[in-house]
């Protein structure tokens, strides 16, 4: 990005640090720019002032639960025992009092003003040093944090100081923690972080305080569909960080996507070919507990491989209900394949020898549907499905002519020497299931649409990332 004409330098960096990142983009956001590279001196100015009048809206507020009491209701996770708002004394202050002490906080020092050293984040001179009431999860002011002996707070530069004021307009707030998505796709942040300022400025103005937890793994579904909604290519993965800053708890946990699913994700949702296969994993994934959006978006975020395991045990629970393979095998078969090759990094001619073997099966086993339970029931254990297949592979070789091999050294390592063992065994399942599915019509069931009840919201797509 280049800045725009007349600014000399950068005002507001981008630095290592994921928060501070997410609160530049949202000063870009505040103030119409494309890049925190083009915020200007104006534009920061600008943006302080919408922060600073957004606090001071809360000083003739009695406490959060009043209407347009959002920040009151969310400062002690923000800002802990900040005195204008979060601190047992705010009670005893008028209001007047309470806006001297919030403009005295949020007044950010002149270009001018320096302490003679550098910002810790990016080097440029700091203009002073601060603790965690400005800095999520840093040390209190009162101790050194990555300063030089004697002084106190962490040394920031007017940018950075800003970032981090601007951070909670980028962030999705509930159950007592804050959410944001972080990403080294420039372009992604800028367009999920302009989203979120959007909801937050909305959210702010109608919401009371009141921070309830939502349904299970939330957080994750909200960023599930943020990365499927989104439109271009992403250039890295997608961090999904949740934070609280609060004295009495402080909370930083960080779920990693990479950039391969997430990629997978956004170019998958408008693929015909797997739509159907979509709705059927969130049908494997649901349970009595947890609904199925929710348990896959969060094995996305945690356990990416937990996806065909997930999908394997459906099946299998299916199958042992039916007798027959169940009529999503197609579909999941498909989907669950690309999955494997496109983001759990299983090679296609891996993929294409676990496909052989289950033709290999699959032409056994549906002529005689004893043979076929007998598979499904060894399939659940590495050890009985070894046993399985030696006696099928001596049977061959005793009893028929045929010139192939029943499995080959390679497909055996495959499903029990490699590192993929157990991804390899579950996808040899619902490989052989797809492909038993289409050998016959007595063995093919369309059963699938019958089961609703297990569906929870897998014919409806949540709130997606916004156009």
């Amino acid at each position: 990005m280049t800045a725009e004409p007349g600014v000399t330098h950068q005002l507001v960096q981008l630095t290592a640090h994921p928060l501070q990142r997410v609160g530049a983009f949202v000063l870009a956001a505040l103030t119409g720019r494309q890049h925190p590279d083009m915020v200007s001196e104006a534009d920061l100015q600008l943006a302080v002032r919408r922060m600073g009048e957004d606090l001071l809206d809360t000083t003739e507020l009695e406490d959060s639960k009043a209407p347009g009491g959002f920040w009151l209701g969310a400062s002690q996770m923000l800002w802990p025992n900040k005195k204008p708002l979060s601190h047992p004394i705010r009670g005893r202050l008028s209001p007047s009092e309470r806006r001297g002490l919030l403009r005295e906080w949020r007044t950010l020092p002149g270009p001018e003003e320096s302490i003679g050293v550098p910002c810790t984040l990016c080097s440029r001179p700091a203009c002073g040093f601060f603790g965690k009431v400005d800095v999520p999860l840093a040390l209190s002011e009162n101790y050194r944090n990555s300063t030089a002996r004697g002084h106190d707070g962490m040394a920031l530069c007017r940018g950075c100081l800003a970032s981090f004021h601007a951070l909670p307009y980028g962030c999705a707030i509930s159950g007592g923690r804050a959410t944001v998505l972080h990403s080294w796709d420039e372009r992604f942040m800028a367009k999920t972080v302009t989203i979120r300022v959007r909801r937050m400025l909305r959210d702010a103005t109608v919401a009371a305080g009141a921070f309830g937890a939502k349904r299970p793994y939330a957080r994750q579904v909200a960023a599930l569909n943020e990365i499927r909604g989104y439109e271009e290519r992403f250039t890295a993965g997608v961090e999904l960080i949740v934070f609280s800053n609060g004295n009495r708890e402080q909370v930083l946990d960080r779920h990693e996507m990479d950039q391969p699913l997430a990629e997978w994700l956004r170019t998958k949702r408008h693929d015909p070919r797997f739509t159907a296969g979509w709705q059927y994993l969130l049908r494997a994934h649901h349970s009595a507990k947890v609904p199925g959006r929710s348990a896959l978006a969060r094995n996305f975020f945690d356990q990416p491989h937990r996806v065909i395991s997930v999908t394997a045990s459906y099946l299998l629970r299916l199958v042992a209900d039916l007798r027959l393979p169940p009529g999503e095998s197609p579909e999941l078969q498909a989907v669950c394949y690309d999955y494997a090759i496109e983001v759990l990094d299983v090679s296609k001619s891996d993929a294409d020898q676990i496909r052989d073997l289950a033709s290999h099966v699959a032409e056994l086993v549906s002529d005689d549907g004893s043979q076929f339970m007998k598979y499904v029931q060894a399939a659940r254990k590495p050890r009985d499905l070894q046993r399985w297949l030696q006696r099928q592979a001596i049977s061959q070789v005793r009893f028929t002519r045929k010139p192939d091999a029943f499995i080959t050294e390679e497909q055996w390592r495959l499903l029990f020497d490699s590192e993929d063992a157990y991804l390899n065994r579950d996808l040899l399942l619902i490989a052989m299931l797809e492909k038993v599915h289409k050998l016959d019509p007595q063995w093919r069931t369309d059963d699938a649409a019958k089961r609703k009840e297990a569906d929870d919201e897998a014919g409806t797509e949540e709130e997606e990332l916004d156009t």
